[in-house]
C-alpha cells in the first residue's frame, strides 16, 4: 500500500515514519521544501515537497495514495501566534481533507489530549477516549486547543459524508528526540532539584508517551478494523510528578545504589492513579513499551549527564 506522511520530521511524524520503515508499505512524505534535509530514510522513501495550503502540490503528493498519516500539526507546548495555529492546524487540515476526499481509504490524524475538558483532581480520573472536548488553560493553550478542535471537526465532518474513514489519535505529553517539554523539565531539575515542588504544583500529575509508542499506535489505528472512525487517547500507564522525575534521575545517575533520597517524597506526592486511560487502543492490543525512566535516560544521555555529581542536587545529597 502507498502511504503519505505529512510533517515527517516533527516530534511525532519522525516516529510514524520510523514505524512505517518496518512495514512493507511504500512511503511518500509531504513536507516543506526547506525541511527536506531533516527527514530520515531519504534513500528509501518518496519525497514530495510542498505546503498544505497548495492544492496542486497536495494532489500530486496524493497520487495513488490509500492511507494518510497527518502529523503536520502544531501541538503542545504552545508558544505560537493564534493566526499561525489557525493557518497550520485549521486551514492546513482543511486543505488536506479536501484533497483526500474520495481518494484515500483512511486518514490517521495526530491531535492532542489538550482538546479534552480540564480534569485536575483524582476524582475525575481517568479520563477516557470519549470525554468531552473543551479548549482551556492560559490564552496560548486555549488558542491551541481551539485550533485542534476545529481541525478535528473538519475531519469528522468529511468522514460523515463518506469522504474517507479516519482514526483520531490524541497523545499525552510527547517524549523523544524532539520533546521540548520533557527536556526543559529535566534541565530545570538538573540545575535545581529543589524546584521539584514548584514544578509539581505547576504540572501536577503527568503521563509521558514516547514517540516510539505513538508511532506503533498510529500503525495500529491505520489497520485495525475496530479503530475505524474512532477517537483515541495515546497514553502510557505511568503517572508521574516532578518528584518522580528527580527520583528517577537519581536512580539513573547512581547505578547500584539503593539509598535514593527522593524515593519517599516521590511516593508521597504520587496518588498512583493515571489521568488518562487509552481504552480503545488497549482493547486493540496496544500498550506503551517506553517507561518514564527510559524517557529520562534518553534525555540525560543526550545532555551527557550520567552521574549525580554532574547535576545540581542539593549539596547534602551529592555523592562524595
Amino acid at each position: 500500500m502507498k502511504v503519505l506522511v505529512t510533517g515527517p520530521s516533527g516530534a511525532v511524524g519522525q516516529y510514524v515514519l520510523e514505524a512505517l520503515m518496518r512495514t512493507d508499505h511504500q512511503v511518500r512524505v509531504f513536507a516543506l521544501p526547506d525541511s527536506m534535509h531533516r527527514i530520515n530514510y531519504r534513500d528509501r522513501i518518496e519525497m514530495a515537497p510542498g505546503e498544505l495550503a497548495d492544492p496542486a502540490a497536495l494532489y500530486d503528493a496524493l497520487k495513488d495514495v490509500e492511507l494518510v498519516f497527518h502529523t503536520a500539526l502544531i501541538s503542545p507546548p504552545p508558544a505560537i501566534d493564534a493566526e499561525i495555529l489557525d493557518h497550520v492546524n485549521v486551514e492546513g487540515t482543511r486543505s488536506l481533507v479536501n484533497a483526500c476526499r474520495g481518494k484515500v481509504s483512511r486518514l490517521v490524524m495526530m491531535s492532542s489530549n489538550n482538546v479534552y475538558v480540564p480534569h485536575r483532581t483524582p476524582d475525575l480520573w481517568p479520563l477516557t477516549d470519549d470525554a468531552p472536548r473543551e479548549a482551556h488553560g492560559n490564552p496560548a493553550q486555549q488558542a491551541l486547543g481551539e485550533s485542534l478542535i476545529r481541525a478535528e471537526d473538519i475531519v469528522f465532518e468529511a468522514a460523515e459524508t463518506g469522504a474517507f474513514d479516519y482514526a483520531m489519535l490524541r497523545p499525552t505529553i510527547v517524549s523523544g528526540r524532539k520533546s521540548p517539554f520533557v527536556e526543559n523539565l529535566i534541565t530545570q531539575l538538573i540545575r535545581n532539584a529543589e524546584a521539584a515542588e514548584s514544578l509539581r504544583r505547576m504540572w501536577d500529575t503527568m503521563q509521558w508517551t514516547h514517540g516510539v509508542d505513538i508511532g506503533s499506535a498510529a500503525l495500529l489505528a491505520a489497520e485495525h478494523p475496530d479503530l475505524r472512525n474512532q477517537r483515541m487517547l495515546v497514553a502510557s500507564d505511568e503517572p508521574i510528578t516532578a518528584y518522580d522525575v528527580v527520583s528517577l534521575m537519581w536512580e539513573i545517575m547512581n547505578v547500584g545504589r539503593d539509598d535514593n533520597p527522593y524515593a519517599e517524597i516521590a511516593s508521597q506526592n504520587n496518588v498512583g492513579l493515571p489521568k488518562f486511560y487509552p481504552a480503545r487502543l488497549r482493547a486493540a492490543g496496544w500498550s506503551a513499551r517506553m517507561t518514564a525512566k527510559d524517557c529520562i535516560r534518553e534525555v540525560l544521555g543526550r545532555l551527557e549527564f550520567y552521574h549525580s555529581t554532574a547535576a545540581n542536587f542539593p549539596a547534602y545529597l551529592q555523592v562524595e
